[in-house]
């Protein structure tokens, strides 16, 4: 099992990163306006931090703890102005993230990947999307389910 030390900091920085990321492909593929995102990014926290108790894993546990340890703010890389831009970044960075672990401790890859699709998940399922002053709308979007799938499918999961 992997830790913080088996990596270097700029590897560390992308995989401790990669959780907020995946939620955030998620925010970005249908904008839910003001409450909405604030919603889809305490969603991303809380299963973060849950993710420390309730994994046996321990890289996602350092991870968790990681975040915790930032004040559930991670520093986020530069991203490009245009959402297809913003949405592939993402994406390659989740992937980037599964890449470096795989090569390292290839035993704990599969889950983290899997939890990098469940974070999404969870994002998608914070907010109504659409309506009125909560009122109609649907759970998941048809936007925030196919950014699920296009993770799910670059990280070779099952959704």
């Amino acid at each position: 099992m992997s830790k913080q030390i088996d990596y270097t900091p700029e590897e560390w920085k992308t995989i401790s990163t990669a959780p907020v990321l995946a939620g955030l492909l998620v925010s970005v593929s249908d904008m839910s306006g003001p409450v909405g995102i604030t919603k889809e990014a305490l969603a991303v926290a809380k299963a973060v931090g849950e993710s420390a108790a309730n994994k046996s894993n321990e890289l996602i546990k350092a991870v968790a703890e990681s975040f915790s340890a930032s004040g559930g703010k991670p520093s986020l890389p530069t991203l490009p102005g245009d959402r297809a831009d913003i949405r592939n970044n993402l994406i390659e960075t989740c992937k980037l993230a599964a890449a470096v672990i795989a090569q390292k401790s290839p035993a704990e890859v599969e889950e983290y990947k899997r939890w990098l699709v469940t974070l999404a998940q969870r994002t998608a399922q914070a907010s109504k999307e659409g309506g009125f002053l909560g009122i109609g709308g649907t759970r998941v979007s048809d936007a925030e389910s196919a950014a699920v799938n296009e993770l799910a499918a670059a990280l070779h999961v099952s959704a």
